[in-house]
């Protein structure tokens, strides 16, 4: 009998989700949640919910999907009573800060970045790569080859330069990129226009115009960030050209996944291959067979089943936790279903707040039960009259 998981998600995404649940249900019998639907739930409402589901169903391992979603911070992860518990991030180029206090109520972080699982081993914890990406080697690869160069994702304003300069350029290039907060294309579609590609380009720079900092004020315009791409272009049997990143420094090399930092560098790359089709066959094959051998839904999750089974090594003990996640994670709480029918159990969850900075100075507890206090009544009234509009 297979062990049972839980995955505890922010919300339903399909191209998002589903990935994750299949990889998880080859190896265990998994089960999953969305919070969003669990809209009528206060913080100790919905954690008491979850652990009843999980005493129910006899559940000894849970997966907390943390990317952008405050909630599910250190405080939430330790409420929850399981036996192992994993932290899975797909965004941690902008998130390590926060995802990395929040690791310390985890046995295990699973991201979808090579780089940012060495720097979570740095930090001590036990990390392993897991992609976001429907894993399924495509075996309908010998489709007739009538797009020569495709993009796919979100547009911005750098990528849309590069595009349009390659475009300029006389390469035909099919964009089905989308404007950001608008659907892409649907997946079963995607597919067959890959297999129709020669080649995927892929754009590694963050999408939006600062990279968020939690700490302090924002300082970088964007990182470069590893993406997905790679992995869907080599599953279906297409080569890959890449804005450079760090992350697939570390899995691939220049004879695999040709690399570029300029669009006068991607040009020159395209049309070298383009027009040498010994040498495109040559890149293709390289690198399909590394994707396969390394992304296959089953051979990417194995040495994490492994390591999920043996878990042995003692969580990481932060030194204390600094006062701006406290604030977020206060703020997260005190806020779920907060509206003025719901202000008298609001209230009553404060000792919650007090024992979240029961470690904490005299003027960081002085500062988060002051701030809280104004969220409570502040945030009553405004969510009440929206809810009425």
């Amino acid at each position: 009998m297979k062990n049972k998981v839980l995955i505890i998600f922010k919300y339903p995404r399909a191209n998002w989700n589903e990935p994750i649940i299949n990889k998880f249900s080859n190896y265990y019998d998994t089960e999953y949640l969305y919070i969003n639907n669990y809209k009528n739930k206060n913080y100790k409402e919905l954690v008491k919910e979850i652990n009843n589901l999980i005493k129910l169903k006899d559940i000894e391992i849970a997966v907390f999907d943390v990317d952008y979603f405050k909630f599910i911070n250190f405080f939430f992860i330790e409420n929850i009573n399981v036996k192992k518990k994993i932290l899975w991030t797909g965004d941690d180029f902008e998130l390590h800060e926060i995802n990395s206090i929040t690791a310390s109520a985890c046995d295990l972080v699973l991201t979808t970045c090579p780089l940012s699982a060495l720097k979570y081993r740095e930090k001590g914890y036990d990390s392993l790569v897991l992609h976001g990406e429907y894993g399924k080697i495509n075996n309908n690869q010998n489709l007739k080859k009538e797009i020569d160069v495709l993009f796919f994702g979100n547009i911005t304003p750098d990528r849309k330069d590069i595009l349009d300069y390659i475009t300029k350029e006389g390469i035909n290039l099919k964009n089905v990129g989308h404007e950001s907060g608008s659907h892409g294309i649907a997946e079963n579609e995607l597919v067959k226009l890959i297999s129709k590609s020669k080649i995927i380009i892929n754009l590694s720079k963050s999408r939006t115009s600062s990279v968020k900092n939690y700490s302090s004020e924002n300082i970088y315009k964007f990182y470069y960030q590893y993406k997905g791409r790679l992995i869907k272009a080599g599953l279906n049997g297409v080569a890959c050209v890449s804005e450079y990143s760090p992350g697939q420094e570390i899995l691939f090399k220049d004879d695999e996944v040709p690399t570029f930092f300029s669009k006068k560098e991607c040009v020159d790359i395209l049309k070298k291959l383009l027009n040498d089709n010994e040498l495109l066959t040559k890149y293709t094959k390289k690198f399909t067979s590394k994707v396969c051998e390394l992304f296959e839904d089953k051979k990417v999750f194995e040495p994490v089943y492994n390591k999920i089974e043996k878990i042995n090594r003692k969580k990481i003990k932060l030194i204390k936790i600094p006062y701006w996640y406290l604030r977020i994670s206060a703020k997260s709480i005190m806020l779920r279903n907060i509206k003025l029918s719901t202000l008298i159990k609001i209230i009553f969850q404060f000792n919650i707040i007090i024992k979240l900075i029961n470690n904490s100075n005299f003027v960081v507890k002085f500062l988060i039960i002051l701030e809280s206090i104004i969220n409570i009544f502040w945030y009553s009234i405004v969510f009440t009259l929206k809810s009425k509009k």
